[in-house]
């Protein structure tokens, strides 16, 4: 189902995904011209059969914004060693790895931080240690995967590999970048397929072309952002875009009242609508390669995760629209997950927008469009010198003498202007349990990570408090509501309360 959107624009929504529903399925099953030369005991559509047993349960969390190691805190911690038994207690358990894993004292890379972007790095313990805590596979695409560079970026494969964690999302060229990769669990295959919608230029990787060599980076989704404005905004732009740009052609193949159905201006494109909002075309080129590799890595697996780093959103209302934790999903996101859980995904998970999103089932599989936050380290070091660069005016205004601010300060001043307030720091573990291969019963277990304690306590997760665990569940109640998607809240004697969703 889709969320409450303009009608005009639900009509497109609803057109595409029609149409990539049905080039979803065509590419899940082709067909043969001649079936006589397959082999009958190997038919094409048992490979995209799910086949793990019955009570298979996935543990999917958010964001890892993880610096150090923290499995240690377990062993005085009773509220996050519950985490951390939690994750491990999962055939398969899934996050987000946003950072670079290397070691700065050899490391022959260099920083590429985006413009207001933290550039995220961990000591090479945080492998391991994500192991120990009971991570099985991890998504890379994400805006962060390049902070360090490729060499950051190589280096971080070679820590997780060595740490026995399955990741996807990067490589050496695009083949390699969308690749699917695969966990070989005591109770099946599982597959990752790992993508970014939200990402740095040339950031995303590239296949060879004639005599240009490929380049290394992560599986991005190229999208073009509209943004849709009733006629009485088109209008006061068109007006003002003529005032700064007199010479400016508005010439539309529909105009009226002095205002073109269509602008692009300012290196943003805006179009006339009946309502408000944002509008995103994925590119045809990108989302073809993305869904035959979603295919390929569902007919070599038991069972599928398709993931996306996602910032967009479907919401141009708030004020602040760094600060804005309540926006909709993008649009495109709706249409993604549905084609690739119709090309072979057992599951899509969304991650990227610091918040928990809606919930909503499909043919039996679970999309979360939003998993929030798992850890989030405020301790962050060292920053690059364009990083203190760029803050450089919020510094002045912070301090008398900017010039003794630490790397701890530049963080909390860039976190006050982004990340105040409570939402990134209240998520859920997801455990969504299979039976007879499709969804039997999702938990979701609150979880708290500690706003406002001490930067060596905080961005650690640990059960919720009751009144704050209700707050959490009751929201997602909310938020999953016009997907059709029920939440009981029951009590728990080890959660307090948990969010249960029975199809």
């Amino acid at each position: 189902m889709l969320p409450c959107l303009p009608s005009t624009l639900r009509s497109v929504i609803l057109v595409a995904l029609l149409s990539f529903a049905a080039a979803a399925q065509n590419s899940a099953d082709p067909g043969a011209k001649d079936p006589a030369t397959f082999d009958p005991k190997r038919p094409l559509a048992q490979e995209l059969q799910t086949s793990v047993p019955d009570n298979f349960k996935l543990i999917a969390v958010g964001d890892c914004i993880i610096s150090r190691s923290l499995s240690q805190y377990a062993g005085r911690d009773q509220s996050f060693s519950q985490a951390v038994k939690l994750l491990k207690s999962a055939d398969a358990t899934y996050g987000n790895l946003e950072t670079s894993i290397l070691d700065i004292r050899q490391f022959k890379g260099h920083p590429y931080n985006g413009i207001d972007d933290v550039p995220l790095i961990s000591d090479p313990a945080v492998a391991r240690d994500l192991a120990a805590m009971g991570f099985d596979l991890m998504s890379r695409a994400n805006n962060h995967a390049l902070d360090w560079g490729f060499e950051g970026m190589r280096e971080t494969t070679r820590w997780v590999d060595e740490a026995g964690i399955v990741t996807a999302g990067v490589g050496e060229d695009q083949a390699l970048a969308r690749a699917p990769h695969y966990y070989e669990s005591l109770k099946g295959r599982i597959g990752i397929v790992s993508l970014a919608s939200t990402f740095r230029p040339t950031s995303d990787a590239l296949p060879n072309h004639g005599a240009a060599p490929g380049r290394p980076g992560i599986n991005g989704l190229t999208v073009k952002k509209t943004i849709v404005l009733p006629a009485d905004a088109m209008r006061d732009l068109s007006r003002l875009t003529q005032k700064i740009y007199p010479t400016a052609d508005l010439k539309s193949p529909r105009k009226s009242n002095d205002a073109a159905d269509q602008l692009s201006v300012f290196g943003t494109t805006f179009e006339a609508g009946a309502k408000r909002a944002l509008r995103y075309e994925m590119d045809s080129s990108d989302l073809a390669g993305i869904l035959k590799n979603v295919r390929q890595g569902k007919q070599h697996s038991d069972f599928l995760l398709v993931t996306i780093h996602s910032h967009e959103s479907a919401d141009t209302t708030a004020p602040d629209p760094k600060n804005d934790f309540e926006e909709s999903p993008a649009d495109f996101v709706h249409v993604l997950a549905k084609a690739a859980i119709d090309a072979g995904a057992d599951a899509f998970l969304t991650t990227g927008i610091h918040h928990l999103g809606p919930i909503e089932l499909y043919k039996g599989r679970p999309i979360y469009y939003g998993l929030g936050d798992f850890f989030w380290s405020d301790i962050q070091e060292p920053m690059p010198a364009d990083f203190y660069k760029q803050y450089k005016k919020s510094l002045n205004g912070a301090f008398l003498d900017p010039d003794k601010a630490t790397d701890a300060d530049l963080t909390n001043v860039t976190n006050a202007e982004g990340f105040n307030g409570d939402l990134p720091f209240e998520s859920v573990v997801t455990e969504t349990r299979f039976d007879h291969n499709t969804v039997a019963e999702i938990r979701l277990y609150p979880i708290d990570l500690g706003y406002g304690l001490k930067l060596t306590e905080s961005g650690i997760p640990r059960v919720a408090k009751p009144d704050t665990a209700m707050k959490i569940l009751k929201r997602l109640q909310t938020i999953s509501a016009p997907y059709g998607t029920k939440i009981q809240i029951e009590p728990s004697p080890e959660w307090n309360y948990v969010g249960v969703i029975r199809p």
